[in-house]
């Protein structure tokens, strides 16, 4: 995809990713044309630590880029370190702020709606408790509502869970922000 693409949306993961490409053409027909034509492409970092390793390979291909990150500490740390290898401004960035939390993932800004059921019927998670009805970000308030609930936490747990709502991003976009 990056072959054809002049512009590079930069994300943390692969839900991200999916997510986005449901999200975007559905607020822009322009940009909906572009990422038909690949001319923008949404690119996975795979964690923010690895943004500066994307970024100087985007930019030797020439590639314009923009990075969308969470606004919590590795998202922060990788824009600092991204920015004092030259490879980021200020400009070039978007953070994932939510009004009213220290730390927000982009998850935080999809609507529960849309994924609670799922995540029911996918883990045995009920989301309606207090424990997933606070200020902190999103994985850690999922984190906690699993422990919980008896449920074990760990990576592949969080990525199962992150994959669960890009999916049902993905079946309704239209209802998708929170």
């Amino acid at each position: 995809n990056l072959t054809n693409a002049s512009y590079a949306l930069v994300v943390e993961g692969s839900e991200d990713v999916q997510a986005l490409n449901a999200l975007l053409p559905m607020l822009s027909k322009k940009v909906k044309k572009s990422i038909e034509e690949n001319a923008i492409v949404i690119e996975a970092i795979g964690g923010s630590g690895n943004l500066p390793y994307k970024l100087s390979l985007l930019k030797t291909a020439l590639c314009e880029t923009h990075s969308l990150l969470d606004y919590d500490t590795a998202g922060r740390d990788a824009f600092s370190k991204a920015e004092s290898d030259a490879l980021i401004t200020e400009k070039e960035c978007t953070f994932v702020i939510c009004k009213g939390m220290k730390d927000s993932e982009f998850e935080d800004c999809i609507n529960i709606d849309i994924y609670k059921n799922a995540f029911f019927e996918r883990f045995g998670v009920d989301l309606d408790k207090p424990t997933f009805k606070n200020n902190n970000k999103w994985s850690e308030r999922v984190r906690a509502t699993f422990l919980d609930q008896g449920k074990q936490w760990n990576d592949k747990a969080k990525s199962s869970a992150k994959r669960v709502v890009s999916d049902e991003v993905v079946k309704n976009p239209g209802n998708a922000f929170n």
